[in-house]
């Protein structure tokens, strides 16, 4: 067995060890400790695995599998997935050590190792039918959070809209594995509802009603970790861009920005902080769609890169919520609830975390917007001014959001009585994600280099399917001549 396969053994047994023990007589407390061990585990070994060329070097087709249809490969680690591995694993961190006790019991820790445990495989395959497995069991996985009599009107919500983006993904996956469909209608027909699933599932304009429902009304904690990955841009990076036509991408670009800029201006004007939680989802992630969407080298580097910043972000952002609603409420953003002097750490961290999404200076946000911009505006100039409105919005919810939930006096809480800092491990965990947003923000080089190198692979897949399955052969590196087009 190879080095990298005993890597990613690893990786999977961390979270499989948490999910075993939670079938086990184990205190709820002991079994979160275990969860936070395992989770700050997997997230070293995911990074040196991202550092590792050597570690990086896997790969299992299916053509050495009868029984999976389809020539992808079914396990691999590559420039896209490796620094995704660290990213999944930072997730799962972040839930098990900020969620409030309340909020998470033995069942509630066994379905974020099992969600974990998914979107690492997600990341790790490149077959459309594992990622239609996949898929299927994170649903099902974010509906057993819902089970709760209080949000079945959510959960039927939910199942409606995730229920109809699996079951177009599934007849789309049948259509392209379908023989002699390459170069067909059905392959077209095949392609067409993967894009409605993954729109779908990234609740973009008009497929986005499920998103602000679930996150005001339905439980906060699962929705994030369900939605903060984004499976459907990973669905749209593996599936949709190197067979994509123009056209198609055109159009998926147009729906992205148009529900950037509609949800951060929704996210402006919403009185409840979960709602405004929802559609700065929708916005975020919006532009990481368009990023996805584009043939450029660098606009693809930096919709990666968006991806990234957004999910870390957006994750911190809305845990923060939940953290505040755990001691005060319901957030009312008609008020100011004040707090700063009581917990300074997290009013901090939640300014530094949305000034990311907002592509702030010093921020990785920073990093993957300029690229998305200076990549996207020769071929696609509107993108420019929609990234451009879409962040000046994002910027002033995130203000409007912190001066209500932390500025103003705080009498009633003062005089409660009420426990209202952060423990230390909640501390620890907003501190390190700020961290970690400035520090690539400031020093980007190695992360950009490798979603660049990322980028290169997707188009030179791209160029190679466009050209019929056959082997460029010129005396230029396709990623230095993707390159020179992406200069102005």
């Amino acid at each position: 067995m190879s080095d990298a396969w005993l890597w990613l053994t690893g990786l999977v047994s961390l979270p499989s060890l948490v999910i075993g023990a939670s079938f086990l007589r184990v205190d709820v407390e002991r079994l979160r400790r275990l969860a936070v061990a395992s989770a700050v585990a997997m997230l070293l070994a995911a990074l040196v695995i991202a550092v590792s060329p050597p570690l990086r070097a896997l790969s299992i087709r299916t053509s050495a599998l009868g029984w999976v249809p389809g020539g992808e490969a079914i396990i691999r680690i590559d420039p896209l997935s490796a620094v995704l591995l660290p990213f999944a694993a930072g997730l799962w961190l972040l839930t098990v050590a900020v969620t409030p006790r309340a909020a998470l019991d033995q069942g509630g820790l066994r379905r974020t190792a099992l969600a974990t445990l998914i979107t690492l495989a997600s990341f790790l395959t490149e077959s459309a039918v594992v990622l239609l497995l996949l898929s299927v069991a994170s649903v099902w996985t974010f509906l057993s959070a819902l089970a709760n009599p209080a949000h079945q009107y959510q959960r039927r919500i939910v199942a409606a809209y995730l229920g109809f983006s699996t079951l177009l993904f599934g007849i789309g996956v049948a259509l392209l594995i379908a023989p002699g469909a390459p170069g067909t209608i059905l392959e077209v027909a095949g392609m067409w509802l993967i894009v409605i699933a993954a729109l779908v599932r990234k609740g973009i304009v008009p497929f986005h009603a499920w998103v602000p429902e679930v996150f005001d009304h339905g439980r906060l904690g699962p929705a994030i970790l369900f939605c903060a990955p984004q499976g459907g841009a990973y669905m749209t990076v593996v599936l949709i861009v190197p067979r994509a036509s123009p056209d198609m991408l055109r159009v998926i670009a147009i729906l992205a920005l148009g529900t950037a800029v509609y949800g951060a201006a929704l996210a402006l004007v919403q009185t409840s902080a979960r709602r405004a939680c929802g559609y700065l989802f929708m916005s975020q992630s919006a532009l990481v769609m368009a990023g996805l969407d584009c043939t450029s080298v660098s606009a693809l580097a930096g919709g990666l890169l968006v991806w990234l910043s957004a999910g870390l972000a957006f994750a911190g952002l809305a845990r923060c919520v939940l953290v505040l609603e755990t001691r005060r409420g319901r957030l009312d953003l008609t008020t100011y609830h004040g707090g700063y002097e009581r917990m300074p750490v997290l009013a901090i961290s939640f300014l530094a975390m949305g000034l990311a999404c907002t592509g702030f200076p010093g921020t990785l946000g920073f990093v993957g917007q300029e690229l998305l911009v200076d990549g996207a505006v020769d071929a696609f100039p509107v993108m420019g001014f929609a990234v451009v409105i879409a962040s000046a919005l994002t910027g002033l919810a995130v203000l409007r959001m912190y001066f209500s939930l932390f500025c103003g006096r705080s009498d009633a809480l003062a005089h409660s009585g009420l426990r209202f800092g952060l423990t230390r491990r909640e501390a620890w965990a907003f501190v390190a994600l700020v961290i970690t947003l400035v520090g690539f923000g400031v020093a980007p080089r190695p992360l950009v280099d490798s979603r660049f190198a990322a980028s290169d692979e997707i188009l030179r897949l791209r160029r190679v399917r466009m050209l019929g399955g056959q082997a460029l052969d010129t005396g230029t590196p396709l990623t230095t001549g993707l390159r020179s087009q992406s200069q102005p």
